[in-house]
């Protein structure tokens, strides 16, 4: 809820109303697919330490995309974005694989620059659609 009001910007009742609506829905629907054990998802705490890496990354692609914007604009570049199959080891089923896969799309995806489309198993790669290519930014937040 309090995540609600903070996108909003606002605490109208009518936003505070749906904004509890859409937490009850989210903490549901959570809860539904927790009870059935059909996602299990276990983190590990020493994740954390890598964790500085992401605020560095989105500055870094904030100036990035900036930069690509104004060269676009001006006419001295055109902008295309690019795919980028990325070194990955995607691990087995387990809860454990499971969580680090998951948290390094959303790394990944959090800054401007890279959306993560997913994980090739059989390739070995994360798969990766970036405004302006750098495979070595993606490849930092990856690594092991």
């Amino acid at each position: 809820m309090l995540l609600w009001l903070l996108f909003t910007s606002t605490v109208a009742q009518s936003e505070a109303g749906i904004g509890m609506c859409a937490s009850l829905i989210a903490a549901t629907a959570g809860e539904v697919v927790r009870s059935r054990g059909a996602i299990q998802f276990r983190p590990r705490l020493r994740w954390l330490r890598r964790a500085w890496r992401v605020p560095v990354q989105i500055a870094r692609d904030t100036v990035t995309v900036f930069a690509a914007l104004v060269r676009h604009v001006t006419g001295r570049g055109r902008v295309r974005g690019r795919w980028v199959a990325v070194p990955f080891e995607p691990g087995g089923d387990d809860p454990v694989d499971s969580a680090r896969r998951g948290l390094a799309e959303l790394a990944v995806s959090v800054s401007p620059n890279s959306v993560a489309v997913g994980v090739d198993e059989d390739e070995r790669v994360l798969l990766v659609h970036q405004l302006v290519s750098d495979p070595a930014s993606v490849e930092r937040l990856v690594q092991r």
